[in-house]
C-alpha cells in the first residue's frame, strides 16, 4: 500500500493535465496558455512516477536504472516549471519586462542541459535508493542539485507573482477561488523547492543523497500538486458544489417553513398541490428548490383563505403578543404577523359564529384589520420571500404563542356575546374544547 501511495502525486499531476486537455479540446480562450497548463501536468506526472521511490529499487533491471530515472525525472520537472512562466507571458499578466518567451526557453535549455553534464560527469553511484558520489563527484552532483533548485525557485517565483497580482483585483468567484488555490500550490512549491538544500547539504556532507522522493518531499510535493488541480479544475467544481449549497439551504428553509406549512393546511388542506410525489419529505435534493417554491405558493394559498378569519381586534392582539413575547426589534415584525395568524387559525378552527354576531366575518366589526397581517412585500425573490417566512415560522413556534392566542380569540368570542356572563363564558369553551378533542 506504501508503495502505492508513492504514485499519488503522479496521479494528481495526471489528472490536471487531462482536465487541461478536455477544456482544450472543448475551446478556450486562451489557447497557448492552456496547452502549457495541460503540458505542465503530464510532464510533472512523468517526473514523479519516475522520482518515486518505488522506482528507484528496481535496480535489478538494468545497474544503470536507478541513476537514469533520477536524472530523467529531474529534467522532467524542469520541463514541467518552464511551461508555467510561458503560461504567464502567454496570458499577458504583468511581469520584467526583460522576461520574453525566448528568454525564458534559452534559459531552460541552458539549466537542463548544465544539470545532465553535471550529473553524468558525477561519476555517481546507486545503493538502496541512494546516490553517492566521492571527492569531486560529491561537488558536481551538489552543483547538478543547485541548479536545479534555484532553476525550481526562479519558475516558481516567476509564475506566483502576476497570479497573484492579478488575483487580488478579481471580485469573488470561481476564477478568483481557482487562482487562489494556485497562488497556494505555488507558495507551497517554493517550500518544496527550498527542501532541495537539504539533498544539497547532505551530498557535500555525507556524499549521498536520496535517489527519489523523501518522505517529506513526497508530502509536500502531493500537497502542491492537490492544491493546483483544485485550483486549476475551480470552474468544474465549484458550480457543482455551490449548486449542492443552494439546494441543502433550499431544502433546510423547506423543513424550517413546516410548522407554519402544517397549521394553514390543516385548516385549508385545499391549497396544498399534488405533484404525484410519494411524500413531501421524500424527495431527491434536486428538487428542494422546486420543492422550496411549490411550499411558499402553498403557504401564501393559504393566506389568501385565511385572510377572512382575520379578528378585528387585530392590531390589540399583535401588541399584547408583543407584550407577552418580547423579541429583539428585528423580530418584531414577524412575530406581530405570527400571532395573527394564532388568532385567525383559531378561528378558522371554530369557524364562524351566529349570523350578524360581532367580530364575524360579515358581521357588524367586519372580517377585521386585513392589512395588519398576512401581507408581504411585492417584488420580491422566492429566496426573500422564504427568508421572511422562516422568521414568521420561527416566532410562530414559540412556546405558549398558540395557546395564549386561542385563550384571547375564545375569551374575546364569550366576551362578544350578549346575555352570557363568566360562568356562560367558562361552559361556552368547555364545550368547544369537548368539540375538538
Amino acid at each position: 500500500m506504501s508503495d502505492l501511495l508513492a504514485y499519488l502525486p503522479a496521479v494528481a499531476a495526471l489528472w490536471l493535465g487531462c482536465y487541461e486537455l478536455r477544456l482544450l479540446r472543448t475551446g478556450s480562450a486562451s489557447p497557448f496558455a492552456v496547452r502549457c497548463l495541460c503540458r505542465f501536468g503530464f510532464c510533472m506526472a512523468a517526473a514523479m512516477a519516475l522520482l518515486a521511490a518505488p522506482t528507484m529499487y528496481l535496480e535489478w533491471l538494468w545497474p544503470w536504472f536507478p541513476r537514469l530515472t533520477h536524472l530523467l525525472g529531474r529534467e522532467m520537472e524542469m520541463t514541467a516549471l518552464a511551461f508555467l512562466p510561458l503560461a504567464v507571458i502567454e496570458i499577458g499578466l504583468s511581469r520584467p519586462r526583460l522576461l520574453t518567451a525566448r528568454l525564458h526557453i534559452a534559459v531552460t535549455l541552458a539549466a537542463t542541459a548544465l544539470c545532465a553534464v553535471l550529473f553524468l560527469s558525477s561519476g555517481v553511484r546507486t545503493r538502496d535508493g541512494s546516490l553517492l558520489a566521492e571527492g569531486t563527484g560529491a561537488l558536481l552532483l551538489a552543483s547538478c542539485d543547485a541548479v536545479f533548485t534555484g532553476y525550481s525557485l526562479w519558475c516558481l517565483a516567476v509564475f506566483l507573482v502576476p497570479v497573484h497580482r492579478f488575483a487580488r483585483g478579481l471580485r469573488p468567484g470561481a476564477l478568483r477561488t481557482g487562482l487562489r488555490l494556485i497562488t497556494a500550490s505555488v507558495t507551497v512549491g517554493l517550500v518544496w523547492a527550498l527542501w532541495g538544500v537539504a539533498s544539497i547539504v547532505s551530498m557535500a556532507v555525507d556524499h549521498r543523497q536520496g535517489a527519489g522522493l523523501d518522505p517529506v518531499g513526497r508530502v509536500l510535493g502531493l500537497c502542491c500538486l492537490v492544491l493546483g488541480v483544485l485550483g486549476g479544475t475551480a470552474a468544474g467544481w465549484l458550480s457543482v458544489t455551490t449548486a449542492a449549497g443552494r439546494r441543502l439551504r433550499a431544502y433546510r428553509t423547506y423543513r424550517a417553513l413546516e410548522p407554519l406549512w402544517s397549521a394553514l393546511r390543516a385548516v385549508s388542506p385545499g391549497t396544498a398541490l399534488d405533484l404525484g410525489w410519494p411524500s413531501v419529505r421524500l424527495f431527491s435534493l434536486r428538487r428542494s428548490e422546486f420543492a422550496l417554491y411549490r411550499r411558499v405558493i402553498e403557504i401564501r394559498d393559504g393566506y389568501l383563505e385565511l385572510r377572512s378569519f382575520v379578528p378585528p381586534d387585530a392590531r390589540a392582539l399583535s401588541a399584547a403578543a408583543l407584550d407577552r413575547f418580547p423579541v429583539p426589534p428585528a423580530g418584531r415584525a414577524a412575530m406581530a404577523e405570527a400571532a395573527v395568524i394564532a388568532a385567525a387559525l383559531e378561528s378558522a378552527r371554530i369557524g364562524p359564529g351566529e349570523p350578524g354576531e360581532p367580530g364575524n366575518p360579515g358581521g357588524p366589526d367586519g372580517p377585521g384589520d386585513q392589512d395588519v397581517a398576512l401581507a408581504y412585500p411585492a417584488d420580491c425573490s422566492v429566496e426573500e420571500e422564504a427568508a421572511w417566512l422562516v422568521q414568521v415560522a420561527e416566532a410562530f413556534t414559540v412556546a405558549g404563542l398558540v395557546e395564549h392566542m386561542r385563550d384571547r380569540q375564545a375569551l374575546g368570542r364569550d366576551e362578544r356575546r350578549p346575555g352570557q356572563g363568566g360562568g356562560g363564558r367558562r361552559k361556552g369553551r368547555a364545550a368547544e374544547q369537548g368539540r375538538f378533542r
